[in-house]
């Protein structure tokens, strides 16, 4: 019965947050950096036209036992209305980037900004999710604790994310991701080296060209693509499994230390054969594809 007190006390809090948004249109010339921030919100980031930048934002501003007086509250949310947290200077774009202590306190601003395809961002939310779409890049974006999703992006991409997911479909270069927890899947479209770790969750890549290195604490790794690297892969506890043009010429050594390992392509073996590992070359060798599993 207690519990069930609580919960409405903060459910309550939650209703009667202070809440106003804001949408304003800014024109801006040539290629720029948008850098993004916000303590707590969403962020959705989309190409559009040229010439201009419009930048739309929802506030709530906390009342109740954990935030301010409903009045205060209001009077932040107007402040914040009047005046949204945009700054713009030659080749910079900032949004988010807040000083006020007052004004970042039990705050939360979602952001939804369109931009010019020739962009380069620079993102981050505390808590939140993200999505970014249709910029050349390149991108550098990141969550405490959120999903990251992105697309059609042409150029590199630094994605991390202490909790959630990251997705990437259409990544024109290199990518670099890492999450504490949640899957990552990547959908690569031009050449670029790969490097993508996850703590706890599964990794899926697909039209790798280029250098890969994948590590997963606890799951599964899938990659196909071809080799214009070496190709790393390891994981703690799951299955590996890798695809590549069934003429390709690469260089073996796999092991698994719980597991079986299948190859369907033609091994010229080196060393002793082992159900557990398998060292070899491939139509007479090249990069090297290294592959580790503790249980898969």
């Amino acid at each position: 019965m207690w519990c069930t007190g609580l919960l409405l006390v903060l459910w309550s809090a939650d209703v009667q947050a202070a809440k106003g948004s804001f949408h304003e249109t800014y024109p801006v010339s040539g290629p720029f950096l948008l850098d993004v921030k916000t303590g707590s919100g969403k962020i959705e980031i989309r190409s559009g036209a040229s010439g201009e930048i419009t930048v739309s934002g929802k506030i709530s501003v906390g009342t109740g036992w954990f935030g301010r007086r409903k009045a205060n509250a209001k009077e932040i949310v107007e402040e914040l209305q009047a005046s949204p947290p945009v700054e713009i200077e030659d080749g910079l774009v900032r949004i988010g980037h807040i000083k006020e202590g007052r004004l970042r306190r039990n705050v939360s601003i979602s952001y939804e900004i369109v931009v010019p395809a020739d962009t380069e961002v620079k993102s981050h939310t505390g808590s939140g999710s993200q999505s970014i779409s249709g910029v050349s890049g390149p991108i550098d974006v990141g969550s405490g604790s959120g999903r990251l999703t992105l697309s059609d992006i042409g150029g590199a991409v630094e994605a991390s994310a202490g909790s959630g997911s990251i997705n990437a479909d259409g990544v024109a270069g290199t990518f670099k991701a890492h999450t504490g927890s949640g899957g990552i899947r990547l959908a690569q479209v031009a050449p670029g080296d790969v490097d993508v770790s996850a703590g706890s969750g599964s990794i899926e890549l697909r039209g790798v060209v280029g250098a890969l290195r994948a590590r997963c604490g606890s799951g599964r790794i899938e990659v196909d693509g071809q080799m214009a690297g070496p190709w790393d892969l390891d994981t703690g506890s799951g299955s590996v499994r890798v695809t590549l043009p069934a003429d390709a010429e690469f260089t073996l050594d796999a092991e698994s230390n719980s597991g079986g390992i299948v190859v369907d392509h033609p091994v010229t073996i080196q060393g002793k054969v082992s159900r557990k590992r398998l060292k070899g070359e491939v139509r007479g060798g090249g990069e090297m594809l290294r592959i580790e599993t503790g249980s898969g």
